[in-house]
């Protein structure tokens, strides 16, 4: 069927192909544009909740464990108070805060588990400190502290600490006693910001509950909310009227054809093909025609945004498009393929 109905198959390809292409030229940008955006605002820190605590807290280093039982975090790291360090090989008297850090994981912050002991300076600190092949060793007052093993990556969390170095202690265990200054928790999603931000206190349960300050970017988590969902309702719009579009349009083309080849399917029920064959057939043609269909628009227009050096949806995105514009031209054929199977054959066969 798909070789002798050349035009048909033409016909749906076109219309298959260029849907699915106008779909990622208008709603990938969308999405694309919105996953930028999105990680934009990421960037400025809203998944963040800074706990700062006063020596009277009297809150150490097992807060990151008890904190670990939330199921909305993401990740956890407590910092011991800043401590003055110099470059030990210069006395520019430049100096930097040095902390303590244990954390569920260090991975986020480019330190290596196996390194402890071992001081990881941001590219800011080592600017400052005259180090920028990131070797020599710090001290504090003369007195030695850590030798430099790495380039720190700052969270966006941290910022506001720059310049900054940390040191992963060699048995953080041992140092559960030691006094925690921050905590900075990692939210999975910015809309679970400002329930973190209440519970934190409770879990915390410091010694003296003045003694810690909670902060919190939730105007920015509700900004990023709200441009999410309208970026994102903006782009599920557009998608289901391009397919709905796209439904009708293969419908009518489909419609004219069957109508055309009506003889045809009088013919195969003459010869004993069942209505459920009928329908099968047509609607399984369509779908060999709009699967390849598909994945070439989709092709094309990713060639075409990358020309244009414009961003690219995600493959989640792309490969949602193909199975949508497939499965609305199934869609789409099952009325004229229910057309198809109802027409009498003995009336078909006896029109000229």
């Amino acid at each position: 069927m798909t070789l002798a109905q050349r035009v048909a198959t033409a016909l749906t390809f076109l219309l298959v192909s260029g849907m699915a292409a106008t779909v990622i030229l208008t709603s990938g940008r969308t999405a694309a544009a919105e996953r930028e955006v999105l990680s934009s605002f990421d960037d400025l820190g809203t998944r963040a909740v800074v706990v700062r605590a006063e020596p009277e807290a009297g809150i150490d280093f097992g807060v990151v464990e008890r904190l670990s039982h939330m199921e909305a975090v993401e990740w956890i790291g407590a910092f011991g108070p800043a401590r003055d360090v110099q470059n030990a090989a210069t006395d520019s008297g430049v100096s930097v805060a040095v902390r303590t850090v244990h954390a569920t994981t260090l991975a986020p912050l480019g330190m290596e588990d196996s390194l402890a002991d071992t001081c990881y300076a941001s590219p800011q600190a080592l600017e400052s400190l005259g180090l920028p092949e990131v070797a020599g060793h710090l001290s504090a007052q003369g007195d030695p502290v850590c030798d430099l093993g790495g380039t720190l990556v700052t969270p966006a969390a941290l910022s506001d600490f720059e310049p900054l170095v940390l040191v992963a202690p060699s048995e953080q265990r041992s140092h559960r006693g030691e006094q925690v200054a921050l905590v900075v928790l990692v939210v999975t999603e910015p809309a679970q910001v400002g329930a973190v931000a209440s519970l934190v206190p409770q879990v915390i349960g410091p010694d003296d509950p003045s003694g810690i300050s909670v902060a919190a970017s939730l105007d920015i988590a509700r900004l990023r909310g709200l441009v999410q969902g309208q970026l994102g309702g903006f782009g599920r719009g557009l998608t289901l009227t391009l397919m709905g579009v796209l439904t009708l349009l293969v419908g009518a083309a489909l419609f004219g054809f069957v109508m055309i080849r009506r003889k045809d399917f009088g013919r195969r029920r003459a010869l004993g093909a069942s209505r459920a064959h009928v329908v099968i057939l047509v609607t399984l043609n369509t779908l060999m025609i709009a699967l390849p269909a598909g994945v070439a628009g989709a092709c094309a227009s990713l060639l075409v945004l990358l020309f244009r050096g414009e961003p690219l949806p995600g493959p989640d995105f792309v490969a949602a498009v193909v199975i949508l514009a497939t499965a609305s031209a199934g869609l789409g054929a099952l009325p004229p393929s229910i057309v198809a199977a109802r027409r009498d054959p003995l009336t078909e066969l006896r029109v000229p």
